[in-house]
């Protein structure tokens, strides 16, 4: 998560065109996500304020929605994880992962569009991608590799996720703005 994507109350008052005793008033019934600093001040991220907006009719501003998505990649090459990285970062705010545990607490934390596995990394990927697909909204999963027996998961049922049968590099960068409609 950016600096930039979390706001103070005083600016999510601005954002809203009210005052600082509204978003406290809003903040007590529990009707904008929120969380609290070590130093007890509240914080807004990004993402929470747009689902107020939205709830609630108000127009966003513009220009303040715009962020680039965020994708993760679970790959345990790392000159996958590198070059992979780089193709991508001209469209995407992209995080890299070589375990699995590291990337799914970073999609816990932090909003996350798409979530790039590796199938050809066997049955571990293939569980993580199956268990982010089962959930429901974001992220969205994406299955690359060369081998299209890996993403079927063996005896198991096939990942319900989409599966992008070419590791190159192009062709996944191509298909994660298919998915992410760009």
């Amino acid at each position: 998560m950016h600096a930039n994507d979390l706001f103070t109350a005083p600016q999510v008052a601005r954002i809203c065109s009210t005052d600082l005793k509204t978003i406290h008033n809003w903040v007590n019934r529990g009707e904008i996500r929120f969380f609290r600093t070590p130093g007890r001040h509240l914080r807004f991220r990004r993402e929470d304020i747009l689902d107020f907006l939205e709830k609630f009719g108000y127009p966003v501003p513009e220009g303040f929605a715009a962020t680039r998505p965020r994708v993760v990649v679970i790959d345990r090459s790392e000159s996958k994880l590198k070059s992979l990285k780089r193709a991508l970062a001209r469209d995407f705010e992209v995080e890299v992962f070589p375990d699995h545990v590291d990337a799914l607490l970073s999609i816990g934390r932090t909003r996350t569009d798409l979530v790039l596995v590796n199938g050809a990394d066997g049955q571990e990927s293939m569980h993580v991608a199956r268990r982010l697909s089962s959930t429901s909204g974001p992220p969205l999963v994406a299955v690359y590799g060369k081998d299209g027996k890996h993403a079927k998961g063996g005896a198991q049922s096939p990942v319900p996720a989409d599966f992008i049968p070419n590791a190159d590099n192009k062709q996944i960068r191509q298909r994660a703005m298919e998915i992410l409609g760009r």
